[in-house]
């Protein structure tokens, strides 16, 4: 018989109890998609990273659009525009786990976040923070609840899609606070390596 108190896999969390994700699922030609975004990327959000960092939270949550940006091993950044949710000064962004921003903040959590237009062209001065994948069902039911009251039924079907296609799905919190020297040196150490 069996056990009717199992603990729920990673990737179907009571924060969407529909959903039913396989492990490692991604979108069909996700990653041709995001290389071709990443090569088309406007101007700005390209330099961003030269920008002085002087953004705020509240420009961040007053745009529909937050680009993010994550580090490559070698230091090179990638911009991405995702919708990101604010409560608490924190913020929600949802993604698949096989995707580049979690393997890539995995491996170094520092973030550049800013508002940007729906490709991804900044809004405004970026801001430093840090990033993790959340992990508990409780965290992930925040996030959930944070990013629908913020876009409501254009996301709703987004994600009802990804709930469909069984989208390895998970959620990103985000911290905005300025890089500590630890992570700096680490990156740079790891840049060089």
């Amino acid at each position: 018989m069996r056990d009717t108190l199992q603990a729920p896999a990673i990737g179907s969390p009571a924060a969407r109890p529909r959903a039913r994700p396989v492990s490692g699922r991604r979108l069909p030609a996700a990653l041709p998609s995001a290389r071709l975004a990443a090569r088309t990327a406007p101007r700005g959000a390209r330099e961003i990273e030269i920008q002085p960092r002087t953004g705020s939270v509240a420009q961040i949550a007053g745009c529909k659009r937050t680009l993010v940006v994550t580090y490559r091993c070698d230091g090179t950044p990638v911009p991405t525009p995702v919708w990101a949710a604010e409560h608490d000064g924190v913020l929600y962004v949802r993604s698949e786990r096989a995707s580049g921003k979690v393997k890539r903040l995995r491996r170094d959590p520092r973030i550049l976040i800013a508002p940007c237009t729906v490709r991804g062209k900044p809004l405004g001065a970026p801001l430093e923070a840090t990033g993790r994948l959340l992990e508990s069902a409780g965290d992930e039911l925040r996030a959930e609840r944070t990013l629908a009251g913020r876009y409501g039924l254009g996301r709703a079907i987004f994600e009802a899609t990804m709930d469909l296609l069984r989208v390895d799905m998970g959620y990103l919190e985000i911290t905005p606070g300025a890089w500590s020297a630890q992570d700096a040196a680490a990156a740079v150490t790891r840049a060089a390596g």
